[in-house]
């Protein structure tokens, strides 16, 4: 991923926003991710052509978990979360913004401060 930006002429520091759903139960996380992402996730005209929410509520009624997960990294385990953050940092990216999809973070940011950002400093 950086060799490509670098090798194509780009500078300065290299960044994603990963989106994430965690929760005590994989289906709990499912649930947060389907909820809250399932309008996030069409291409272009339809993502900047829907005038109200209403809108989105209705071209998502169809969207499947299946969808979501294409988009976003769901898991109750706090290790898959720092796998899949070790593999972004391992393509090259300088900055990884994480960005839990749901709408309490009290409980992801209890897990992010206990288990995935020490695990992360730690190898």
């Amino acid at each position: 991923m950086s060799a490509a930006y670098r090798d194509e002429g780009g500078r300065g520091r290299l960044a994603l926003q990963l989106h994430l759903s965690w929760a005590p139960t994989d289906e709990e996380a499912g649930a947060i991710a389907h909820d809250q992402w399932r309008t996030n996730v069409f291409a272009e005209p339809l993502s900047l052509d829907l005038p109200t929410p209403e809108h989105y509520d209705i071209a998502a009624s169809d969207v499947t978990l299946a969808t979501v997960e294409q988009s976003v990294r769901i898991s109750a385990d706090p290790v898959q979360h720092v796998d899949w953050i070790r593999e972004y940092a391992e393509l090259g990216f300088d900055e990884i913004y994480l960005h839990h999809v749901g709408q309490e973070q009290g409980p992801w940011l209890d897990v992010a401060a206990t288990e995935v950002l020490p695990a992360l400093r730690e190898g």
